[in-house]
């Protein structure tokens, strides 16, 4: 490494590379600041630092300017050079440093979480303030989201009344995980359990999550964090299939000669997650009295909608129904009944129909509350996947999860 002399340099620069600051364009900032450095001659005067996480998540991406001690709220890299020039608006300021230490400057960013209110050390367990944080998808379709809320509502009056419960998303919606898991600590959460509403074990529940319970333990170190495991394979999820099926009409007592029921996946990259799906259609077929259970997936990978259906029909299916294996509705329901139209068209000689998206069934309720009561107990496997994430992390640095905003 290099030992530079800085002797004469006037500023010091110092931008957060942390998580959150890198998923919102930290890097871009970086560079940005350092090429204008470079463009105004200023590489003797300005000194830059890259850091981790400074704390001030919410007031994406932070650099700190010193000797004034001026912590900036940067959102994108135009501002940034900003700051080298020193044309950056006021508004964008958050503390700057006077006489009795920080102080805030701007009443647009909020107080945050008093720094000496999480040593509190935990007073006899019975005390200890638990939190439940449910942790949706997300969808670019406000539906979706509101779904979801409905859903943890329903949920929450069976969980008990001591407990706080929050829900938030990895993407598409707000509040995110980081603001969820700081919604719990204000209100004084001391044990926050994290409980994934997400169907199959992929990259989402494998590496984003925990990077974000990762992150939060370096903030709140004296909060005990757990991670529940995804819906995954549960008895109760062919109970939810089944009711799907009845909505249509189907017995699932009776024998059907000519049927093919096709589920359907959203479809993702996980080779593990795929090989899950194929499960759950097998122990499906295992459980009904059809000729065949096929699967197809939505998109990313194989075999597709289209090939499962010319599936269905080459094995002999004479009715086919299509069983669609998403919690939200959203654009995928709205282009599944689009494709039924068009093989209804390519093969007239087939009935093709459409069942209900597999969705927050009641029954669904059962499953997250065991996967409440695991997280709880210290049975669940996402302590595993924890675990799994660190030893990633170390060989490839952390995860950022680029998370899509939208008001």
């Amino acid at each position: 490494m290099t030992t530079w002399n800085l002797q004469g340099m006037q500023k010091h620069l110092l931008i957060c590379n942390g998580s959150t600051c890198m998923g919102a364009g930290a890097e871009e900032i970086t560079l940005a600041i350092r090429d204008e450095i470079t463009k105004q001659k200023l590489d003797e005067q300005i000194h830059t630092s890259r850091t981790r996480c400074n704390g001030r998540c919410r007031d994406k991406c932070i650099v700190i300017s010193y000797p004034e001690g001026n912590w900036f709220s940067v959102p994108n890299d135009s501002i940034a050079r900003g700051i080298v020039n020193e044309t950056i608006d006021e508004k964008h300021r958050i503390y700057t440093m006077g006489q009795n230490g920080l102080q805030q400057v701007n009443d647009q960013y909020g107080k945050g979480i008093s720094k000496s209110k999480q040593r509190q050390r935990k007073e006899g367990k019975q005390s200890v303030k638990r939190a439940v944080l449910f942790v949706g998808h997300g969808s670019r379709l406000e539906k979706g989201n509101e779904e979801v809320r409905e859903f943890i509502t329903r949920t929450k009056a069976l969980i008990s009344s001591d407990i706080l419960v929050e829900t938030c998303f990895l993407e598409f919606a707000s509040p995110n995980i980081e603001e969820g898991i700081e919604l719990c600590v204000e209100k004084g959460a001391q044990e926050i359990h994290v409980i994934p509403i997400i169907l199959l074990h992929a990259g989402h529940s494998k590496l984003h999550i925990p990077a974000e319970i990762e992150h939060a333990r370096e903030h709140f170190p004296h909060i005990e964090f757990t991670y529940g495991q995804t819906i995954g394979i549960h008895d109760e999820i062919f109970e939810i299939l089944k009711a799907r099926l009845i909505e249509i009409g189907f017995n699932p007592e009776a024998r059907y000669d000519d049927t093919a029921i096709l589920l359907i996946a959203r479809g993702g990259s996980d080779p593990g997650a795929n090989g899950d799906f194929y499960k759950i259609s097998r122990l499906l077929w295992e459980k009904l009295d059809v000729q065949w259970v096929e699967s197809a997936f939505m998109g990313v990978t194989t075999p597709t909608v289209e090939e499962g259906i010319e599936r269905c029909i080459k094995l002999g299916a004479k009715k086919i129904i299509m069983l669609p294996y998403f919690l939200f509705t959203g654009i995928l329901m709205e282009r599944m009944h689009r494709m039924r139209e068009k093989f209804v068209q390519q093969h007239p000689q087939v009935e093709i129909e459409i069942a209900s998206y597999f969705g927050y069934h009641e029954k669904l309720q059962h499953i997250l509350i065991e996967r409440v009561e695991q997280a709880m107990n210290g049975t669940s496997t996402g302590m595993q996947d924890l675990e799994n994430y660190r030893i990633y992390a170390k060989e490839n640095g952390p995860v950022h999860h680029h998370h899509h905003h939208h008001h």
